[in-house]
């Protein structure tokens, strides 16, 4: 089945098992999981049916198209169901996730003795117990017999390599420089793409720890400009910035649009070049070294609503930390203000950087990958 729709499964399944004392979370995207499992039970098999002697089921027996009666399935092992549930509890199996726009799925394909299992994680409802550890639902299906088992997993939060590369666009200088004692606060280290020539803000950027990177001198649409024009706009400040003390070897594209020829063109100035988009992806360093990466937007307009922007950002960060201990969520806005549709509020930037911190995420620029 796939793991998109068997998220939806995990979604119905899971509205009779809800705990009275659950707390409200707000709205998940649509494939995100709403179950949690019982804490204080042992999993159980969707349809706890006693096995015959040889520890297999015999489903009932089908009519096919013509008439025929079709040969029985037997339904998996009681004993690869069982190896099934501890290898996902004790963490033994590789978690992968999947993504469109906001739409995030955690999973894990394995097999046993032949039969094929998919493992799905509820993370956006994991709860936080005491000990500083989650618990997080999950529920196992087989691939040819459709067997559910629902579970818990002990997620013990790591200090690894993962982390989020957050990165702010165009010249909002002053409510940049506002926000430097609040990156402060949470170790945050973040890269500025400015436009123009703002070599005093970009000094003062780098000696708090942060970075700069090139984002043109206008911000116009370089699909739509003839090549001389490309040229003045992405490379011809470079020389200013670099006689500054300013390494800036990293450029983001106005508006996210490039073509091939651009990348060619920009790699003879810049190390790094960034897009942007409303799709989550996870890059490792050397991914990122190859030179090109898309960032995910995180701005205001894309967001109505705090519970959104909490519950979408709680996913993200769970997921770069829960599928891999190298994974990298690059994340980009633009001002910081409570009124600003493109940029982010103070207080959902705050959110942001403490559940970083609080999932030992590390906070990355881009030189860092120079």
């Amino acid at each position: 089945m796939p793991v998109l729709l068997l998220f939806v499964c995990f979604f119905l399944f899971s509205c009779a098992h809800q705990q009275k004392d659950a707390p409200t979370h707000p709205t998940p995207p649509p494939v995100e999981s709403a179950l949690r499992a019982p804490e204080d039970e042992a999993p159980v098999a969707a349809q706890p049916v006693a096995p015959p002697p040889d520890g297999t089921r015999e489903a009932p027996q089908t009519v096919g198209s013509a008439g025929e009666q079709k040969p029985p399935v037997k339904e998996t092992p009681r004993t690869l169901l069982e190896e099934a549930l501890v290898m996902v509890k004790n963490n033994a199996v590789q978690k992968r996730w999947s993504a469109r726009q906001d739409d995030i799925a955690v999973y894990a394909n394995f097999s046993i003795g032949g039969v094929k299992f998919t493992a799905v994680y509820d993370i956006l409802h994991a709860s936080l117990r005491e000990g500083g550890y989650f618990q997080v639902p999950f529920l196992i299906e087989t691939s040819v017999t459709g067997e559910t088992l629902i579970g818990n997993l002990d997620w013990h939060i790591q200090h690894d390599d993962s982390g989020v590369l957050l990165s702010f666009d165009d010249d909002y200088i002053e409510a940049w420089e506002g926000a430097f004692a609040l990156f402060d606060r949470y170790g945050a280290r973040v890269t500025f793409f400015v436009q123009g020539k703002p070599l005093g803000f970009a000094k003062r950027a780098l000696a708090r720890g942060h970075d700069v990177g090139y984002h043109t001198i206008h911000h116009l649409n370089l699909s739509q400009v003839s090549r001389a024009v490309f040229i003045e706009e992405t490379t011809s400040e470079i020389a200013a910035f670099r006689k500054a003390g300013i390494p800036l070897r990293s450029f983001a594209y106005p508006y996210g649009l490039s073509s091939p020829w651009m990348h060619e063109e920009l790699f003879h100035s810049f190390t790094i070049l960034r897009g942007y988009g409303v799709t989550f992806r996870l890059y490792d360093a050397a991914a990122i070294k190859q030179g090109y990466i898309a960032a995910k937007a995180i701005d205001n307009i894309l967001y109505t609503y705090d519970k959104d922007f909490h519950a979408i950002v709680t996913l993200m960060l769970r997921a770069v930390k829960f599928t891999g201990s190298e994974n990298i969520l690059p994340l980009c806005t633009h001002n910081i203000s409570n009124r600003a549709d493109w940029g982010i509020t103070p207080a959902r930037l705050e959110y942001l950087l403490k559940a970083a911190q609080d999932l030992k995420l590390k906070f990355y620029c881009y030189k860092d990958f120079m």
